[in-house]
């Protein structure tokens, strides 16, 4: 095929009235169909959808999508690619103003002149445009209630090639500013093809989930590859997930799901949120596959969700444990089904000199599976030397999944896609992660920029983060990262829910967490910096965002419940006493 669209044509013609999609949500304790629509239904509404943009003159041009979870923003991106528009899915922007900032800034970055949306939506994102004094070169249309032509003037676009833009998938910024990264057809049909390959060809299977579309694993792992392979989906809204977890396994167990999608954290959220009355009735047995991925995944994690619903019928097996990245598309490396999750234990003190060393007793790691037809390399990040199996570097990508670059950034692009070894071979994409290769499979460590050096010894931010929540119930998320004031000190942001500290006071709970971290991981000291729900930046994926929390910690943005600093940093941040 020459494009995904052509791939795409030639699902509906297969399936066109036998495959579906179903958004679902829980009304009085039932499961209820909000919207359905056959392979046929969809790709008529695209094909009017992309005759209409192409009428409108905007083929080539970039197209801000900003949609809640529905059929309306699966159909208008697919006319997106009918028409050659290079789509931009985002977030529906907030009264947060971190969130309409961030909209703003990539109407402006993307040169975006059209914003579509619905009905619904429409009237409050023109009197934001307007506010923001973009409504003068900028224009917000409901496509819900606007006339399209009729599918058949729909004419497939001779220029559409596998190096063909198809759309920007904007970073969610947990390191760095957002960027758009601009895929290509080719890009969508390589990567869709490596997850159709660990999913075990699921033509006939149906795919479960509730993950946000304008994310790269909700938008290429959960929402396309249903129509790329020719199966069918039901989907929630990510709020409907939060509010009532217990109902993605309702989808699984109602629609007999074969497989879903979703990060670590979510799954921890469903064994916390699924009361044991909601249950009753449930069967899980018909997932064979659960890919586990966009954050560290925990062995904990697998075994809670193993022991919590294994009488329900999942199985250990099912776990997929995945590594990959919006600059690759989606999938980097992926678990085929069956073969379950790969457990390594490795002795601690190696990790920190950079080696990876089988031990008994060591740390355990999970395996993020292997490549499929990508090439993946560990490589020194200063000396761009490749590194053998068994060595912590930096890891490095090529193949057919790699995106084209970061949209007009020809620098970062340089940079960050044109990477060569030092042995001159190239090009590949530096992902900015830290993991080792043993028997083949992925490990990954950390992130290349949130690695804290102390002592010589390399801590990964994320292993303190979780030790922390482990050491009471009233500690939730956390952000750790270094800071240099006369040495390297480690610091700790600890978000704290009051209603489960029990007798313990805030300063009881950040001298706890203090003396276990500095215990677990063997370093003198550690500072404890408490702070209410809500006060550990996040993504909208999510992710800790530790470079915001570090900027945020050495200008004295932060006002804590309680802290817990040594003198050093308390004359760093200008901060009065702990306490």
């Amino acid at each position: 095929m020459t494009s995904f669209v052509h791939h795409l044509r030639a699902r509906v013609a297969r399936f066109g009235d036998d495959r579906w999609y179903a958004l679902v949500d829980e009304h009085k304790g039932e499961l209820v169909e909000l919207e359905r629509a056959t392979f046929a239904e969809l790709d008529g509404r695209a094909r009017s959808a992309g005759a209409w943009l192409a009428q409108a003159g905007l083929s080539g041009e970039a197209a801000l999508l900003l949609y809640p979870a529905g059929l309306e923003f699966l159909r208008v991106f697919l006319g997106c690619l009918y028409s050659r528009v290079i789509a931009v899915p985002s977030p529906l922007p907030s009264t947060d103003p971190r969130a309409l900032e961030r909209a703003a800034g990539i109407i402006k970055d993307a040169d975006i002149r059209i914003v579509l949306t619905d009905t619904a939506n429409a009237p409050l994102l023109t009197a934001w445009l307007r506010e923001a004094g973009l409504d003068g070169r900028v224009t917000c249309v409901a496509t819900d209630a606007t006339t399209m032509p009729d599918p058949d003037a729909w004419e497939m676009p001779a220029d559409l090639e596998p190096g063909t833009p198809a759309y920007l998938q904007y970073t969610s910024g947990s390191t760095s500013e957002p960027r758009g990264v601009l895929l290509s057809h080719g890009n969508l049909l390589h990567n869709s093809a490596q997850i159709y390959s660990v999913i075990g060809r699921p033509e006939d299977g149906i795919g479960a989930g509730w993950l946000p579309h304008y994310h790269d694993m909700g938008l290429i792992g959960l929402l396309l590859q249903p129509l790329y392979a020719g199966g069918s989906l039901v989907f929630t809204s990510p709020v409907s997930f939060v509010m009532k977890p217990v109902l993605w396994l309702r989808m699984i167990s109602r629609y007999r799901a074969q497989y879903t999608v979703a990060p670590n954290f979510a799954y921890e959220w469903l064994v916390r949120g699924a009361g044991d009355e909601q249950l009753a009735d449930l069967d899980l047995s018909s997932l064979a596959w659960a890919l586990n991925g966009a954050e560290p995944v925990r062995t904990s994690t697998l075994d809670k969700v193993v022991r919590r619903f294994g009488d329900l019928g999942f199985r250990r097996e099912a776990w997929a444990p995945g590594y990959g990245m919006a600059e690759a598309t989606l999938l980097v490396t992926g678990t085929g089904r069956g073969r379950g999750p790969v457990v390594g234990r490795f002795d601690p003190a190696a990790l920190e000199q950079d080696r990876a060393e089988p031990g008994a007793d060591g740390v355990e790691l999970v395996g993020c599976g292997r490549p499929i037809d990508l090439t993946v390399r560990i490589v020194h990040p200063e000396s761009a030397e490749p590194l053998p199996d068994g060595r912590i570097g930096e890891i490095w990508v090529a193949g057919g999944s790699v995106a084209l670059g970061y949209w007009q950034r020809a620098e970062a692009t340089e940079e960050t896609f044109r990477a060569r070894l030092s042995t001159g071979e190239g090009p590949f994409l530096r992902t900015g992660d830290l993991g080792f290769l043993c028997d083949g499979e992925l490990y990954v460590t950390g992130r290349l920029k949130d690695l804290i050096i102390v002592n010589g010894r390399n801590i990964y931010p994320q292993d303190v983060e979780e030790a922390s929540r482990d050491v009471h119930p009233a500690a939730r998320a956390a952000a750790a990262f270094g800071v240099e004031a006369g040495r390297e000190h480690v610091v700790l942001i600890q978000e704290v829910r009051p209603a489960d500290l029990g007798d313990l006071t805030y300063e009881g709970l950040a001298r706890r967490i203090k003396g276990e971290l500095a215990r677990a991981f063997g370093l003198p000291s550690m500072n404890v910096v408490l702070v209410p729900r809500g006060g550990v930046g996040k993504t909208t994926s999510g992710k800790i965002q530790r470079r915001r929390m570090r900027e945020m910690f050495l200008a004295d943005r932060i006002d804590p419940l309680h802290a817990e600093l040594e003198p050093e940093l308390r004359a760093l941040v200008d901060r009065p006493a702990a306490g």
